[in-house]
């Protein structure tokens, strides 16, 4: 990691150059960031800055198209009654939109129950472009009308990604040496102290709390007692 740091750079790129799988550096970097800054190894700023995922309906309608879509698409030249397009996968879902786009209409009064037929001969599934725009991080092209109308519909998600920018600290070393946590008397006797490295103090922590005050006599009694039985 640290060789990889030559002026300074993003939890991002490190993320890249180690193949690290997780939601970015961002666990990872979250969990070794405490570490450092205290060594004073590297300096580690917070970022944070949104964007648009696809949630997993959003990602299964980008692949195989709208629900409304897959509606006008199952429907036969001659029609298909409405009680056997409300059977498929979508039909529920896709009905209600593809009425509102005008792209299918019923015919209540046909023999054997209201019959669903193609309004236009072709359409253009918008709600999967937008989805796929997304998908190759165009989100930027899209309104914040129509990103927000794919977010009702559950098919985006804003999400906040935190990373971390990373620059040389100034005991930056490439190897790891460990601090010490005290002096002993032995490293006054020999001089070793000279070359260790030291945890710098932190003279804002509470000291341990001293035991005080004693027992009542009687306390001390059914203490023996207990202990005894």
């Amino acid at each position: 990691l640290a060789s990889d740091i030559a002026f300074s750079t993003s939890s991002r790129r490190l993320k890249a150059l180690h193949g690290i799988r997780s939601t970015g550096l961002h666990e990872y970097a979250v969990r070794v960031n405490p570490l450092f800054p205290v060594a004073q190894l590297i300096e580690a700023e917070l970022r944070a800055s949104k964007h648009w995922e696809l949630t997993e309906e959003g990602r299964e309608i980008a692949e195989k198209g709208s629900h409304e879509a897959r509606v006008y698409n199952a429907i036969p030249p001659n029609g298909i009654t409405q009680g056997d397009l409300m059977k498929l996968p979508s039909g529920k879902v896709g009905f209600s939109k593809a009425m509102s786009n005008k792209w299918i209409h019923i015919d209540k009064k046909a023999e054997g129950g209201p019959y669903i037929y193609k309004g236009i001969d072709s359409i253009k599934d918008e709600v999967k472009g937008k989805l796929l725009l997304v998908q190759q991080g165009k989100d930027s092209s899209l309104d914040n009308k129509e990103k927000n109308e794919l977010k009702k519909r559950k098919l985006l998600s804003e999400v906040t990604l935190k990373t971390y920018w990373i620059t040389k600290g100034s005991a930056f070393s490439t190897k790891v040496i460990k601090q010490e946590t005290e002096l002993t008397p032995e490293m006054i006797a020999n001089g070793s102290w000279r070359e260790r490295k030291f945890k710098p103090y932190n003279f804002d922590a509470l000291g341990i709390i001293p035991e005080c005050g004693h027992l009542h006599p009687l306390l001390k009694g059914h203490r023996v007692v207990s202990q005894s039985a």
